[in-house]
Parts: structure tokens; sequence; C-alpha cells
């Protein structure tokens, strides 16, 4: 039996749609203008680094103004980290997404090389992202950080 044209299950799929969107808007921002990015996340946005290295001071940044912080510190320290091969997700739950990704090639962390691959989750809420949780790898970050400090580059200035 089909469902096609049932009202809430075109409701689903027009707010699935709609959230898909903002995920794209979310990638595609250019990282080189940061209000990009900060326009697509919800005041009450939270990220999370649930496996990053356990030398970084933070991994987890809640509401507006954390995000904001957030979001200008890495411009200063990344480079060029555009994702490519976007694949998005998802799932039965209209608003919830995975996405992977990696960076281009032209990637760089302190001033080195970042060939880094991801997988995000992310949570759509009222048009906004409400949620982001980036998985990597922790070692290549710990690495390229280790690197930079030999050269004298740290995250902390």
């Amino acid at each position: 039996m089909s469902t096609a044209g049932t009202p809430a299950l075109d409701e689903m799929t027009e707010l699935r749609e709609r959230n898909r969107a903002v995920i794209e808007a979310f990638f595609t921002s250019d990282l080189d203008k940061p209000e990009e990015r900060l326009a697509v996340w919800h005041d009450e946005g939270v990220k999370e680094l649930p496996f990053a290295p356990k030398e970084l001071p933070k991994t987890r940044w809640e509401g507006r103004d954390e995000i904001v912080a957030n979001t200008l510190g890495n411009t200063g320290m990344f480079a060029n980290c555009v994702h490519r091969d976007i694949e998005i997700h998802g799932t039965d739950d209209p608003a919830l997404f995975f996405v992977k990704s990696r960076m281009i090639d032209a990637a760089t962390f302190l001033g080195q090389p970042y060939p880094q691959s991801f997988v995000h989750e992310l949570r759509v809420q009222d048009g906004k992202i409400i949620l982001q949780r980036e998985y990597f790898n922790s070692q290549l970050l710990a690495e390229t950080e280790a690197a930079a400090g030999r050269q004298g580059r740290t995250p902390h200035g």
C-alpha cells in the first residue's frame, strides 16, 4: 500500500528537505567569512568533539556566545578548510543527519597540512543547527598540533 500523497508524509518530506538545505548551507559556507557559518547556528546550539584529544582545553561549546567564540577562534588556526566529498545521510528523524566529509588538500591547521576526514552528527531545529557532534582522527590533530608547536605555532598564540 502506497503512502505517497499522505499529508503527514508530505509534511515530513518537506521538513526533511528544508533541514537538509540548512545542512548544505553549513557545509558550503565560506570559513573565511565566519558570519556565513554563524548564520545557520541556532542561538541555543551545541558543538561537541566527543573523541577529541584530551589535550584540547575545550571540547564542548553551548549557546550563541560560545559558538561565536569557537568559530572566530578557529578562523585564526585553520586555513583553506573547505569540506569536499560531502555525503549527507538523512535518518527517519527529519531533523537528524549524518555527514561524511574531508578537507581539501590545501587545508592547514596552524600552518601545517591538515588532511582530515570527518563524520558529523547534526540536528536541525527551527531552521538552524542546534547540535553538531564532530568525529575525526584525533591522532592526526594531535600530530599536526605537535608539528606546528615545534615551529613555534600553538593554538594559544
